[in-house]
């Protein structure tokens, strides 16, 4: 097999760029699991102990994936059960971030430049984009729980969850060998090309504004992801703008540098503390209450919570087609590295754009 694909990581490493990397798997590892993926699979049996576990997941995730606000606290209270598995913060912190824009469509910036329709629209874009990675990952943390708890593996049950085969490789990697890093960038992986198939790449996928009003958007960097950390309020903020949000492979990498944000020893501990210390709720107040507000007020922006800006949309239908079939090895290639960024502060900037929005607010 040519490794000719994986050339291109080379540019990362390059002198002058912003970002640092640093090895993680190496090519030789990374074409084993691809063509252990590739195999063609044996028949799955389930048992009655099998088929039990699985009506018991189905329930807690259920339970979990009503709105925004119970994925977020399901992730929460997972990883304090299991802070080895990093993913589960990540996907904490940047579902918070997923409520904040939601309730964001609610603001008057966002009135002006959408109507009513379009308000609705995109919400239900970004709410089913949420609950889509829920419905894919919880089950899949919750397997990983039962092992915990039994020691006998349970991940043939992914393939009735409707899992890629990616992470039922990924998921048995990490039984071996307890690789953090490598398993919370799997799933990093498997979320974004999971939503591109199933929901992006869907053609009549319509999120109800006209397109150049989202890649205005998207190209100017109006959103961006934030982590709120230190010890009191009003709290700082590190994180990424998002761009290029319709390309799989911008989402995965900055899925990766987020990562190596949030876990920084200079911001997780604190970031830790402030999730626990602030329930989620939706408004942008849980951080920056000197600059927000629930209500609308003149001196304000107004973040209003999610449960009184967005009514719970009924549970999402998705093909169960998966992801990796048709995929060539270089798919593999954000498995090669961890990716640091250089600038990830957003506090001076965030307060920048913020302070000039409440002033036109004023007038």
């Amino acid at each position: 097999m040519g490794y000719s694909p994986f050339l291109k990581i080379s540019n990362l490493f390059k002198k002058g760029n912003q970002d640092h990397s640093s090895p993680l798997l190496d090519i030789h590892e990374i074409s084993r699991l691809y063509e252990q993926m590739k195999e063609e699979p044996f028949p799955k049996v389930y048992f009655p102990g099998d088929q039990s576990l699985f009506k018991e997941i189905t329930k807690k995730v259920k339970k979990g994936n009503v709105n925004n606000l119970t994925r977020t606290s399901f992730y929460l209270d997972f990883f304090k059960k299991h802070p080895e598995l990093h993913w589960a913060f990540l996907a904490h912190m940047v579902s918070r971030n997923a409520g904040y824009h939601m309730t964001d469509l609610r603001s008057p910036f966002f009135s002006h430049v959408l109507g009513a329709g379009e308000h609705r629209s995109l919400f239900s874009f970004l709410e089913r984009c949420n609950a889509a990675i829920f419905n894919d990952a919880y089950p899949q943390l919750l397997l990983y729980e039962k092992w915990k708890l039994t020691r006998e593996p349970p991940f043939h049950l992914l393939k009735k969850f409707n899992v890629s085969v990616f992470m039922h490789k990924m998921w048995d990697e990490f039984i071996k060998t307890g690789n953090q890093h490598v398993l919370t960038i799997a799933l990093i992986m498997n979320e974004q090309h999971m939503i591109q198939k199933r929901i992006l790449s869907d053609p009549d996928l319509n999120i109800g504004i006209d397109r150049w009003k989202f890649f205005l958007q998207d190209r100017l960097e109006f959103t961006s992801i934030l982590f709120p950390y230190g010890k009191h309020l009003p709290y700082s903020l590190a994180g990424l703008s998002v761009s290029h949000f319709e390309k799989v492979g911008r989402r995965i990498l900055l899925g990766k540098k987020l990562y190596s944000v949030l876990f920084r020893p200079s911001i997780l501990p604190t970031a830790t503390t402030f999730s626990s210390r602030h329930p989620h709720t939706g408004s942008r107040v849980d951080y920056w209450p000197h600059l927000y507000s629930k209500e609308e007020k003149k001196n304000r922006l107004f973040s209003p919570i999610l449960a009184s800006a967005w009514e719970n949309e009924p549970p999402i239908h998705l093909s169960s087609k998966d992801w990796f079939s048709d995929q060539t090895v270089d798919v593999m290639t954000p498995l090669l590295s961890m990716v640091t960024p250089q600038h990830f502060s957003m506090t001076r900037k965030w307060k920048t754009r913020t302070t000039i929005l409440v002033k036109l607010t004023r007038d």
